[in-house]
């Protein structure tokens, strides 16, 4: 309260601007901006630009660079609304800019100034945090009710900017690597974007919904260290546990989740030159066991060290290791149905016995054992084991097939999860055809759809 000589005045407090003094991590669901969206809503950005312009009280103003700012943060904070999430940024009063991920080059400080306006005029909640070693309080916002009502009066739709890279390499500690300058180089990677663009392209005839919810299709293809291995296509729907998937809507229509069986197994028949046929975890005598040799199987194609996997399969077969885990299962599961839903959910402490544990190792039973018979089972491919890179070279051609299917699949809306396809029921026949035609297109073999 301030008095003055014709009276008091009360001041406004800006009770949707607070700063934070503490240790705590209070986005329960933050999601740092993705720098290649933006919107549609040149009317409404060129407003704000105006009164921007006077709140920073500045005669010179330098338009273009707030113009995609705002429409890269709205993009954000609409994509937030749309998954009950909050938008971490960084309050680094600073001009550092990030070197692949970045393609407008917004700066730390553009962004704040941007945040600290739509703060003001009561469009985002902003939570300011006292940053520390661990980052675990930072500064994030959420949009307010005034700011979406005039999103969504103006049609808002969110979109990934015309120069966005849909594709990325990452090096050994999962970093992005900057963008080629070999011409060579750069132009494969043209080459290998192009699936995604055409994907990125049918997507926008289409929408995907969640309960309720807009759900942004958006992906792309994560190569690590080098564009000989990898190649998955990423987006956030694989995040989602499967049952959670399962409530994903194409269109307003149901949809369903046909894959690839036994991919891996099937690919590397199909290098020897060969036709597999039968199921892959079945051994004659041992039929029991399936569970646990299918288990064992999904992890067998990824070890590049035989000795240690046997040494935790054995480990796993620990009556009381199996009993820890299993209670810990239960609260992952919960945990994880949480997070999906956009609850507040404690992620429940793993312990490091359970690194490597395989659920379904029967007690009794050793690691040389189980690996020996999966071996001699396999045993035209069975050098393959083991070796080095191996799941990332599997994933490398897993991704060639996923794309071919992709690309028949051209203006049917699909989210492709790893060896696995995501559509409406009533594309499931179109796109199961496409999925076969696409393994033998690449591998000269066939391959089951369930």
């Amino acid at each position: 309260m301030v008095h003055t000589a014709s009276g008091a005045y009360q001041y406004e407090l800006p009770f949707n601007r607070i700063k934070l003094d503490s240790g705590l991590c209070l986005a329960k669901n933050g999601t740092w901006a993705k720098y290649d969206y933006c919107l549609t809503l040149n009317s409404y950005i060129d407003s704000l630009l105006t009164d921007f312009q006077s709140w920073l009280g500045c005669s010179r103003f330098h338009k273009k660079k707030y113009s995609v700012a705002f429409d890269m943060l709205l993009a954000n904070l609409l994509n937030a609304h749309y998954n009950d999430a909050q938008l971490l940024i960084s309050r680094d009063n600073t001009h550092h800019i990030h070197a692949t991920l970045n393609p407008d080059r917004i700066s730390n400080k553009t962004l704040r100034l941007c945040c600290d306006y739509l703060a003001e005029k009561n469009l985002i909640g902003l939570l300011i945090g006292k940053a520390n070693a661990y980052d675990e309080n930072a500064s994030w916002c959420v949009p307010l009710m005034p700011l979406i009502a005039e999103l969504e009066k103006a049609k808002a739709r969110i979109l990934l900017k015309s120069g966005a890279s849909l594709i990325l390499v990452r090096d050994k500690d999962k970093q992005p690597i900057a963008r080629y300058s070999n011409r060579n180089k750069a132009l494969k990677l043209k080459v290998l974007e192009r699936s995604a663009r055409h994907y990125y392209e049918t997507w926008l005839d289409h929408t995907a919904t969640l309960d309720g919810k807009y759900l942004l299709p958006f992906v792309k293809r994560i190569f690590n260290e080098s564009l000989e291995f990898g190649g998955r296509f990423y987006g956030s729907h694989q995040n989602l546990p499967s049952a959670v998937r399962g409530r994903i809507l194409i269109d307003g229509e149901r949809t369903i989740e046909p894959d690839y069986k036994a991919i891996h197994f099937h690919l590397l028949y199909a290098k020897e030159g060969l036709q597999f046929v039968g199921d892959p975890y079945l051994i004659k005598g041992y039929e029991h066991l399936r569970p646990t040799f299918k288990l064992l199987c999904l992890q067998l194609v990824n070890v590049e060290n035989l000795s240690a996997f046997k040494a935790c399969i054995t480990r796993s077969g620990d009556p009381e290791l199996q009993s820890q885990y299993a209670k810990y299962k239960a609260k992952r599961a919960v945990y994880d149905e949480s997070k999906a839903l956009g609850l507040k959910a404690n992620k429940p402490h793993k312990l490091k016995a359970f690194e490597g544990f395989i659920e379904g190792i029967p007690d009794g039973l050793n690691g040389d054992d189980l690996i020996g018979l999966l071996l001699e089972r396999h045993a035209p491919i069975a050098h393959h084991f083991g070796t080095d890179r191996i799941g990332l070279r599997l994933q490398r051609l897993d991704s060639e097939v996923m794309t071919s299917a992709i690309d028949k699949l051209k203006g049917i809306p699909c989210l492709p999860v790893h060896d696995s396809i995501r559509c409406k029921v009533s594309d499931l026949g179109a796109v199961r055809l496409a999925m076969k035609s696409a393994f033998r297109e690449v591998t000269g073999q066939s391959i089951p759809v369930d």
